[in-house]
């Protein structure tokens, strides 16, 4: 699995170099109509990379950004409009829920495109075109490689899509932050290792387009360490699952470095009165700095925030 964290900052420079390549079968079907929704169908990992990529997508385009799961999407919330773009993204092509939601999309008549990590998977025999996103080959079940390859090729579709490229270049920063932040979170993790190593429960906290990195913090530590893993938006954490909290409890953060800065540091200096397993992960220069804050030499936009802090 780290062998794979390793290798995605070579494969995010790759994929930023050859862009237009790697986008051009997608670009090709948003110039048959014009779209005013995107509408992406994804569990899992996939479904986190979306709300990773969902707030620079929107910045970037201009277009609404709908996320929502395979099983919702084929039996409840269905309803394509005219204007919507709609993919279903699986990585290994072989989630019968992803295949089940192209089917529904087939039988409104509409055209199934499908994401994926593997062209030659099982979605070749339902969607009726499967775009690779360019995450080459992972084979452990426990996906990372493929979580920020999947939200670097949505943000580069809405570069190509906007035609503003000057956008490249932040994205290229995000990158270079990305492979600091591999070595930078693995000295912070022998740092706290005895914390780390006994945890029990964990709360994972962001918002904006570090929503979508809590998200895939908490699926990930509940996949590999096998212990309770739960998702908050920053705000709604001291809504009622912050009254569970006891020097036990694990929380971490994750700042945007953007205008809710500064909320974020109050409930992390809050939670921290209670816990001393709370941490911080944030590259705002106001922020008052201690040895549960890990933050890197420089900061991209909070819409690409997560390209560098996933890792």
């Amino acid at each position: 699995m780290l062998d794979y964290v390793k290798e995605t900052p070579d494969v995010l420079k790759t994929n930023i170099e050859q862009y237009t390549t790697l986008v051009d079968p997608l670009m090709k079907e948003v110039q048959q109509k014009e779209i005013k929704r995107i509408l992406l169908v994804a569990s899992g990992s996939s479904h986190n990379a979306c709300y990773c990529a969902r707030s620079f997508v929107e910045k970037v385009s201009g277009l609404e950004v709908r996320i929502i799961m395979p099983y919702t999407f084929t039996y409840y919330e269905n309803d394509i409009k005219e204007n919507d773009l709609v993919l279903v993204v699986t990585q290994s092509g072989l989630s019968t829920n992803a295949i089940e939601a192209l089917k529904i999309i087939k039988k409104k008549e509409c055209r199934a495109i499908c994401l994926t990590g593997n062209k030659n998977s099982d979605v070749k025999d339902v969607a009726d075109v499967v775009i690779e996103y360019g995450v080459g080959e992972e084979l452990v079940g426990y996906v990372t490689k493929g979580v920020s390859s999947l939200a670097l090729f949505l943000d580069l579709f809405a570069i190509a899509y906007s035609g503003k490229i000057e956008y490249l270049d932040e994205l290229k920063k995000a990158v270079d932050l990305n492979e600091e932040m591999i070595d930078q979170a693995t000295s912070f993790i022998q740092q706290h290792y005895k914390n780390f190593s006994s945890m029990s429960w964990v709360y994972s906290c962001g918002a904006g387009a570090n929503y979508g990195t809590a998200l895939e913090s908490a699926l990930k530590m509940g996949e590999t360490i096998h212990i309770p893993s739960c998702c908050y938006e920053i705000e709604e954490y001291i809504h009622g699952p912050n009254l569970q909290l006891t020097p036990q409890y694990n929380v971490i953060f994750f700042d945007g470095n953007d205008g809710a800065s500064r909320r974020v540091e109050q409930v992390y200096k809050a939670t921290r009165k209670v816990t001393n397993r709370a941490y911080l992960i944030s590259n705002n220069p106001q922020l008052s700095r201690d040895g549960h804050v890990l933050s890197l030499s420089d900061t991209v936009s909070s819409e690409l925030s997560p390209l560098v802090y996933l890792p």
